[in-house]
């Protein structure tokens, strides 16, 4: 005897699913001593002061302010400066469908003493997911002493974020890699490590 079932349900996934979270990528070098003191905070060179640096060094101002550092006010003299670039690049990319219709195919075949049973399922997506930004970026921060330009620590932290678009998310990324880039200050010289 044979039996087969087709099996339709169409499936919401309530609200559109959440954009996934990326680790980010540290490296870091550093000298025997990384003092603190006064820092000021400047662009590193062929890097624009503009808006998006402004973003990138109030995240590493706060990141240095707590680890011990006293952040100058531009123009002030200090004992360290903090070079400070960034690299972003953003593409717009869509998200998975907000439905999916679910469908499942069953059938058995029973004879004497046993039967066998077998099915199939699958979905097929419903709509258009919306739309996200996709980032991937860098910052790079290299701490040298002001007299004599001698380099005492640098690193770089590299990390993806994705985000819906117009949701004006647009400081995420700079706290994002400068909370990953200071992460166990001053760290250990030469490791990669990945902070989530």
């Amino acid at each position: 005897m044979r039996r087969a079932v087709l099996l339709v349900a169409l499936a919401a996934a309530g609200c559109a699913s959440a954009p996934p979270v990326f680790p980010t990528e540290v490296t870091r070098f550093r000298a025997d001593e990384v003092p603190r003191g006064t820092i000021s905070l400047v662009p590193e060179d062929g890097t624009n002061d503009g808006p998006s640096f402004q973003a990138y060094a109030a995240a590493v101002g706060d990141a240095l302010t707590a680890q011990g550092y006293t952040v100058a006010a531009p123009g002030a003299d200090s004992v360290l400066v903090a070079r400070i670039g960034f690299q972003s690049d953003t593409r717009s990319v869509r998200g998975p469908a907000p439905f999916t219709l679910g469908l499942g195919v069953g059938g058995g075949s029973y004879g004497r003493g046993g039967g066998v049973d077998a099915g199939v399922s699958g979905g097929i997506p419903i709509g258009k997911g919306e739309l996200r930004d996709d980032t991937a970026a860098t910052l790079s921060v290299r701490i040298n002493r002001r007299a004599g330009d001698l380099g005492v620590w640098e690193g770089k932290a590299q990390t993806r974020l994705i985000r819906r678009t117009g949701t004006g998310e647009a400081n995420a990324i700079p706290a994002k890699l400068a909370k990953a880039l200071f992460t166990g200050f001053p760290g250990e010289s030469g490791r990669t490590i990945t902070v989530k």
